[in-house]
């Protein structure tokens, strides 16, 4: 009689545990990356969109372009020597970034696309498949910042950056190296927004 007593607390203790296992688990940096694979299973692009913030996405994306893709950066070069400004500069006034990736998102996880295409990706910088986000290795930087390493089914790995905002843990950039993310996500690289054509730019 004993032995079963001890054994049902044994028993109960290893559900307790398993339960603060997961609640810790589902909590901070990874809840929000499991409410967007949710997203992108319901083809819910307003759900996935709330677990970002797009402004810093698109500053970071912009950042991403000007120092990863080695033509861009030489026209950045190109451009500040110029005097007439680096293509971060450029880019916003051609294009409102954000709201372009507003409508590559919205679009892209109300039909599927975008998880199809990421599934099949080749190149590390599409890490928007459901089950990789679920399972990401998560490491937070400090309370309010964290990078996720993301490998979809193609075996590509890349690198989201998560910081809290108001509370609430957001994705506000993605990278191909670890570094890169750690940056956005403690907020240290991210340009500020691009002026639009014919507004003034933010002081510093």
């Amino acid at each position: 009689m004993k032995s079963s007593k001890r054994s049902f607390r044994y028993f109960s203790v290893l559900l307790i545990l398993a339960a603060l296992v997961a609640a810790c688990v589902s909590s901070g940096p990874q809840k929000a990356l499991n409410g967007m694979a949710e997203a992108l299973k319901k083809n819910d692009s307003a759900a996935f969109l709330a677990g970002m913030d797009l402004k810093s996405f698109a500053n970071n994306d912009i950042k991403n372009m000007t120092k990863e893709e080695a033509p861009l950066g030489l026209l950045d070069s190109l451009g500040r020597s110029l005097g007439i400004g680096g293509m971060d500069e450029l880019l916003g006034s051609i294009v409102d970034m954000e709201a372009r990736l507003h409508s590559h998102f919205n679009r892209g996880v109300s039909t599927g696309e975008l998880m199809a295409q990421c599934r099949q990706a080749e190149t590390p910088n599409c890490p928007w498949v459901p089950e990789s986000l679920s399972n990401a290795k998560v490491t937070e930087i400090g309370s309010d910042a964290a990078v996720a390493q993301i490998t979809t089914p193609a075996r590509m790995t890349s690198w989201l950056a998560l910081r809290k905002i108001d509370g609430k843990w957001l994705v506000v950039g993605q990278a191909v190296m670890e570094s890169t993310a750690r940056q956005y996500a403690t907020g240290k690289s991210a340009p500020a927004a691009p002026a639009a054509p014919g507004e003034p730019k933010p002081q510093p």
